[in-house]
């Protein structure tokens, strides 16, 4: 095997001098794949690493057309200053691939059933690669979509379609919303995406109060799953089905009180809540093909944030007569894990036969607020328009420019500090109204910050937030501090991504949230793992809205994190104002890159069913 070490080591990554391409556990499990088959060819033993470090970094597949790069762009993206080597060309990888017995070799992608029993390492279809568990959730996803558009049950009752045409209009501009809620009474699959303030939630709760009434008209029972892939967005989802219950039962249209009781009884959960945890197995669920769930309409919130796995697993679930909505922004930052499931279906709504609706109208953000005519131009890459505009956007939304590569002044977050010191100064307090008001003004703002470490961190710029708050840095617990729960705990009653504030009391501190809209306090001994949460990543803070001001830290020019789903995600995190603080550059840089996720999905959704 000296040989293809010798290729695979010239791409391990080398922390001294910070480049290379392969982690050790990517030629790890290559060399592990290749010795079971006491494979030596160097080319299929640097395809099986190149398929680990796809997943990896959130690729379902790689192309050999476009491999080189791919890479070439990996490597920029990650700040290295090295060359990639020369690699086979794709016609070299793919003889190499063809002749392998480690390679399952396809003309056309199969059935997902064909997917799970070949277990091959590595699937080759047309100029795709991908490791076979990858192919296989791919396969089970359009495979599961189609079989859902092709399904049929129309549940459409006078009393909901009048209710759609009353809380739904249709505008000379916009019909969107009208025609997906009458979607989902007709058919078992739908798509709802759009930007900020676009109507997504109002949208997705009237068709779920039409689809109750519908089912109430039509004396028929049904059961309602509510879900999303965090436990935040999932807390999240329970405030606003509440908070439309509560409008309901005091509005002029109010329905049954049968049609109200099921709505209150839908309790969002995760999704891994909803599919179940089945003892033993890491990657399965209590519920799969063999035990579905029993639910005939099935609503997944914040759906960007899927993996790819995930969202298999939950198409796996799904029983014979439900219907599956999936909600959310496609602009927005994908799972940290691979896949980018909503993407891949939203840009194949050519081939999903009507199921796709994009709200495009912006409603919730005034007119006045520049965030609605900036978004919209981040979404669609236009860099240069969108800079001139941020330029002149003050003050609800302010660029503070800095010279590429410097580190900004603290003086970005003057605003911030200014609220943190009352949050501060209410904690102090020992009354429980100090503390509620304390935790609300927390809720209002945030520093956000691309990456965790470095000078652009949030690490870096929570500790200038202590010294600035005369706040003791190693010190978890002390009044004024904002908290954020990083795992779930049943036990205690919190979620990951769960906020608090350290508060004074008469038995010492603890830590305030409010849970299931209940004042908690929790004491240090039931505390589950936090960290410091004045200032947040992006991703930490998806799924979040921020009503007073929210201040964004780009990285620098040339990081790999610096993308265009960063900047709009962080951007619309903002209800109220929003100060964007970096350089042109790197504001430019990152309208003008979008994540690229390479995936086969899209071209699955359009291949003849098997």
């Amino acid at each position: 095997m000296t040989e293809p070490l010798a290729v695979l080591s010239s791409l391990r990554f080398d922390p001294e001098t910070g480049t290379g391409l392969f982690e050790n556990a990517d030629i790890v499990t290559a060399l592990m794949l290749a010795r079971r088959a006491n494979c030596t060819d160097e080319t299929v033993l640097l395809a099986l690493a190149l398929a680990v470090w796809a997943h990896r970094n959130g690729h379902a597949c790689l192309n050999l057309d476009t491999l080189t790069d791919d890479l070439d762009r990996a490597i920029a993206r990650s700040g290295q200053d090295w060359e990639l080597p020369a690699l086979p060309t794709a016609k070299e990888f793919d003889n190499a691939l063809r002749a392998s017995p480690l390679v399952r070799v396809l003309d056309a992608p199969g059935t997902s059933a064909e997917a799970l029993a070949d277990t091959r390492p590595l699937v080759l279809l047309e100029n795709r690669f991908s490791s076979q568990r990858q192919f296989a959730d791919e396969v089970l996803v359009a495979e599961s979509v189609r079989e859902l558009i092709a399904h049929a049950d129309d549940m459409a009752s006078p009393a909901a379609l009048a209710l759609i045409d009353r809380e739904l209009e249709v505008s000379d501009d916009d019909a969107r919303q009208n025609e997906l809620a009458k979607s989902v009474l007709a058919r078992s699959f739908n798509v709802l995406t759009g930007g900020p303030g676009t109507g997504k939630t109002y949208t997705l709760t009237r068709c779920l109060l039409s689809f109750l009434v519908a089912a109430e008209e039509l004396g028929r029972e049904v059961s309602v799953a509510v879900a999303a892939p965090t436990a935040k967005a999932a807390t999240r989802a329970k405030e606003l089905l509440d908070e439309f219950a509560n409008t309901l039962e005091k509005g002029q249209n109010r329905p049954s009180d049968s049609v109200l009781a099921q709505l209150r009884a839908i309790k969002p959960t995760t999704i891994h809540g909803l599919l179940g945890s089945s003892r033993g197995r890491s990657t399965r669920f209590a519920h799969d093909s063999e035990r579905p769930l029993n639910h005939d309409l099935v609503i997944i919130d914040e759906t960007s944030m899927v993996p790819l796995n995930l969202m298999a697993r939950l198409f796996e679930a799904l029983g014979s007569r439900s219907r599956l909505l999936l909600v959310g922004d496609d602009a927005q930052l994908e799972s940290v894990e691979s896949g980018s499931v909503l993407r891949d279906l939203v840009s194949s709504a050519s081939s999903l036969e009507g199921s796709v609706f994009e709200l495009q109208k912006v409603r919730r953000i005034t007119g006045d607020n520049p965030i609605a005519t900036v978004a919209p131009m981040i979404r669609k890459g236009e860099a240069d328009e969108a800079l001139a505009a941020i330029r002149n956007s003050a003050p609800q939304l302010t660029f503070v420019e800095t010279a590429a590569g410097a580190k900004p002044s603290s003086s970005v977050i003057d605003a911030l500090i200014t609220t943190y010191r009352e949050v501060r100064n209410l904690a102090r307090s020992t009354k429980p109204a100090d503390h509620e008001k304390a935790l609300e003004k927390m809720a209002g703002s945030r520093l956000l910050c691309g990456m965790r470490r470095g000078p652009l961190g949030i690490d870096q710029w929570n500790d200038i937030i202590d010294r600035r708050l005369q706040l003791r840095s190693g010190d978890l617990l002390v009044p004024g501090r904002a908290l954020l729960v990083t795992v779930n705990s049943p036990r205690v009653g919190l979620v990951n991504g769960a906020i608090g504030v350290v508060v004074e009391t008469e038995d010492g501190p603890k830590v305030y949230f409010r849970v299931d809209d209940e004042p908690r306090y929790i004491s240090t001994v039931d505390l589950p793992p936090v960290e410091r949460a004045f200032a947040m990543t992006v991703h930490k803070s998806q799924g979040s809205e921020y009503k007073e001001v929210v201040v964004l830290m780009l990285p620098n020019e040339g990081s790999r994190l610096l993308t265009r789903e960063l900047l709009y995600t962080g951007l619309t995190r903002a209800g109220g104002s929003a100060v964007v603080v970096g350089s042109a550059e790197a504001f430019t840089s990152a309208v003008k890159n979008p994540s690229v996720r390479v995936s086969g999905l899209g071209a699955l959704l359009q291949a003849p069913p098997a």
